[in-house]
């Protein structure tokens, strides 16, 4: 078993202040870049890397409509079990509904980066 090796180049460090480091974490978030490729990009005044950073989905947004997501989820379940209980109800489509709003929640959640919930993790 060989394992494939590639060159280290040597690491720079610099100093930043808090707003600084912020500053160029934003620059390099909306080129599409890494950090350090974005570093490269500006003081080498080159074409970007070949490997750019995926744009990530605003994590805060999503976080934000999870917790949507649930709670309407929550509330689908709640009625259907009132309205099962005190008067005639189609199941069929209230199970259809909250099957729809937990693939969208998985959704969310994959495009988060988190992993799927099972019954143990209740």
């Amino acid at each position: 078993m060989s394992k494939k090796t590639h060159k280290q180049y040597p690491r720079l460090s610099i100093r930043l202040s808090d707003t600084e480091r912020l500053d160029i974490e934003n620059r390099a978030e909306r080129a599409g870049l890494s950090m350090g490729g974005y570093c490269k990009f500006v003081i080498f005044n080159t074409d970007p890397p070949r490997r750019s950073r995926r744009v990530v989905p605003e994590k805060a947004e999503l976080s934000r409509l999870i917790g949507q997501v649930s709670r309407v989820g929550a509330n689908i379940n709640q009625i259907a079990k009132q309205l099962n209980m005190y008067s005639a109800i189609d199941v069929v489509e209230v199970s259809n509904a909250m099957a729809d709003v937990a693939e969208l929640r998985a959704s969310i959640m994959k495009a988060l980066g988190y992993r799927e919930e099972t019954e143990d993790d209740h």
